[in-house]
């Protein structure tokens, strides 16, 4: 039996995991999600969405259970690491670079290898509630597989170490405040399906420039991402969606431009990083 839900709708893709009671995640969990990377690639995709199908659980962590059978053989986890651990690295890198926008729905308590998955999203959006957000690897005597360069980044070296070294837990009212999450919503689901259809509606050539150019550029050298984002720009530039785009603003008058780009993108809003 599968543990992903996927619901495919004009474009918008919704992959539920859903694996109760805990939702934890497991190596079924990968494999299937593996899977699916090869359609989400195609064309008519247009925005992902990853949550969770358990009620108050987005993705609890990776199932201990599993991890302590796997380690109580020593010398056959040492001699699989390789392919546990990068394998785990190029299935995340694989969502981080997949060419559309990627939103974690993030549905209740989120922890571990799910915190791991929901920051190589590119949106992630936070249900509000009685919910914890954090890694509890180093109360299990572990680490994390990539939290400490996924989180270091996304927050900071301080408060990165605070996470890891104490398995430190916040709600998802602190997630928002240190820029874990990009917002809270009542239901983080119906809200990730209000952004998705809005970034459907965008150009996919330029969607996929913003974040071709963002998350390669990020691992280069300043000038090296520069020119990343001048090939991307160029690509999006000759198209008739940028034109008819452009054209419309232009042609709009002064006193109205203010309020066609209120229309067109994320105005700042109440329980947004970016918000009021």
């Amino acid at each position: 039996m599968s543990v992903w839900q996927v619901e495919e709708n004009d474009g918008i893709v919704v992959a539920a995991h859903d694996n109760p009671p805990m939702n934890y995640f497991v190596g079924a969990s990968a494999t299937e999600l593996a899977a699916m990377l090869p359609r989400w690639r195609e064309d008519d995709v247009r925005v992902v969405i990853i949550t969770g199908a358990v009620p108050g659980k987005y993705i609890t962590h990776y199932s201990v259970e599993e991890l302590v059978e796997l380690a109580e053989d020593r010398e056959s986890l040492i001699r699989a690491s390789y392919d546990l651990i990068y394998g785990w690295h190029g299935l995340l890198q694989s969502l981080s670079y997949l060419d559309k926008p990627v939103l974690a729905a993030m549905t209740g308590d989120t922890g571990g290898g799910g915190l791991e998955l929901s920051l190589n999203c590119d949106i992630r959006i936070m249900e509000r509630g009685d919910y914890l957000v954090g890694f509890p690897e180093a109360s299990l005597g572990i680490l994390t597989g990539t939290g400490s360069q996924l989180l270091e980044r996304a927050i900071g070296r301080s408060r990165a170490l605070d996470f890891l070294l104490r398995s430190r837990y916040v709600t998802p009212e602190g997630a928002l405040e240190l820029g874990i999450v990009n917002e809270l919503a009542d239901d983080a689901k119906a809200r990730a399906l209000e952004v998705a259809e809005r970034l459907r509606t965008n150009s996919a050539v330029a969607l996929t420039a913003a974040k071709r150019s963002v998350v390669r550029g990020a691992n280069l050298p300043m000038q090296e991402g520069l020119r990343v984002e001048a090939e991307e720009w160029l690509k999006t530039i000759v198209t008739d969606e940028a034109m008819d785009a452009l054209r419309s603003y232009a042609e709009t008058p002064f006193d109205e431009r203010r309020q066609w780009v209120r229309d067109h993108g994320a105005w700042p809003e109440p329980g947004s990083a970016t918000g009021a």
